[in-house]
């Protein structure tokens, strides 16, 4: 523990995530906060350039969204094995090359987790027989450029427009 931060207690914990309660100096109340696992991010294109995208219903926003691959970093696993894991999951494309492209904070005032986003170009479909899709979530090829993705209107998440953002500025994505 970082000799710097107050104390904290956990308030209230699940599989996903606990509730962190710390008193920072001249705070009256306590700060609450969300702990959960690290997760990654991976913008990834085909040989063509085209997105690989997925499109998954949300119960958080109740609805059906258009999203980058993503999903959290497993025990024992670096960043760069999730992403590869979860393009391969979501997708079903292998990449020979995963780049990190930046690791960001969610939500400095309410997450304590990290965002590993990458970038893998030239994808390819996997050649193993025994992939098989992940429940609940169907791939989308987006043939669109990344100017009429992010106006679209399933394709809301601000964590998504960052990591797409990261991948322009990196000049991996034209727009």
């Amino acid at each position: 523990m970082n000799p710097e931060l107050p104390a904290e207690k956990v308030v209230f914990d699940t599989k996903w995530f606990q509730i962190v309660a710390r008193h920072p100096p001249a705070y009256a109340e306590p700060h609450y906060s969300l702990h959960t696992r690290d997760y990654v991010a991976i913008v990834a294109t085909d040989d063509l350039g085209r997105l690989l995208l997925v499109r998954q219903f949300r119960p958080a926003v109740w609805g059906t969204t258009l999203e980058i691959p993503s999903g959290h970093i497993e025990a024992g696993q670096t960043p760069e094995e999730a992403a590869r894991r979860e393009l391969l999951e979501e997708t079903g494309y292998e990449a020979e090359k995963v780049e990190l492209l930046c690791n960001l904070s969610p939500d400095t005032g309410r997450l304590g987790n990290r965002m590993w986003c990458f970038f893998a170009g030239n994808a390819k479909p996997t050649k193993n027989p025994q992939h098989r899709a992940e429940p609940g979530i169907d791939f989308v090829l987006y043939e669109g450029d990344v100017r009429s993705l992010v106006e679209d209107k399933e394709f809301y998440s601000a964590l998504n427009y960052a990591i797409l953002f990261a991948a322009v500025l990196r000049g991996k994505l034209s727009v």
